[in-house]
């Protein structure tokens, strides 16, 4: 894989300086790495192989998104669907997410998920994707896991409309319900994710849903 040159943005703005020694656990590290199936052909080359717990490189930022939306609801053991998707959110990432991989990528590009029978499923993340905030990235894998289950968008990358139910309606509702209701975390983290979900909704649909969070 291509090394590529990352700028590493405020650690305390990110959030990498408060969910980075959360994610600095062997036991975390080794399940997060199986269960969105992680290959060391994807993350090393400057992007942090070799350095998990080294909170300026990629993988470890990632590591802290995982981290985010895997312990952010009070009762995090509960992935009941039955339940909000601050619950469930991590259980249909890691089942739909068929593999992560750290990439260059484009200027401006977050991430992108490729999906579909007889081709190689999988989940590149972006240079742009490293450098938002914690609870952000957490959001975008909500985000790409709706393209992974076999969601596109249907207006360019625009989505038509909140009844269509696409990968932007899940990244607001997951950033919503932990701006709301988020755990193990900081106001400054929350306010983000508001930030972010209004953003969205502001411009990333045809049809606006006719609210703001």
């Amino acid at each position: 894989m291509a090394t590529c040159t990352f700028n590493v943005p405020d650690l305390n703005a990110s959030g990498d300086n408060l969910y980075g020694p959360k994610i600095c656990s062997q036991p975390f590290i080794d399940w997060a790495w199986n269960a969105f199936d992680f290959d060391k052909g994807d993350w090393d080359d400057g992007f942090g192989w070799d350095a998990v717990c080294d909170n300026r490189q990629p993988l470890s930022r990632t590591m802290s998104g995982i981290w985010c939306l895997t312990y952010s609801a009070e009762n995090y053991q509960n992935e009941s669907y039955d339940s909000n998707i601050l619950q469930w959110g991590c259980r249909f990432a890691r089942n739909a997410i068929d593999e992560l991989d750290g990439r260059c990528g484009s200027a401006g590009k977050i991430a992108w998920t490729q999906w579909g029978p007889f081709i190689d499923n999988k989940t590149e993340l972006y240079l742009s994707y490293f450098a938002q905030a914690v609870s952000l990235r957490a959001g975008t894998l909500v985000h790409e896991a709706r393209h992974a289950d076999g969601r596109g968008h249907d207006a360019g990358d625009r989505d038509s409309s909140w009844g269509y139910n696409g990968a932007w309606r899940w990244q607001v509702c997951w950033l919503s319900w932990f701006a709301s209701a988020g755990t193990r975390t900081s106001t400054a983290m929350k306010t983000l994710a508001r930030q972010r979900a209004n953003n969205i909704l502001n411009s990333d649909f045809v049809v606006h849903p006719g609210f703001n969070v």
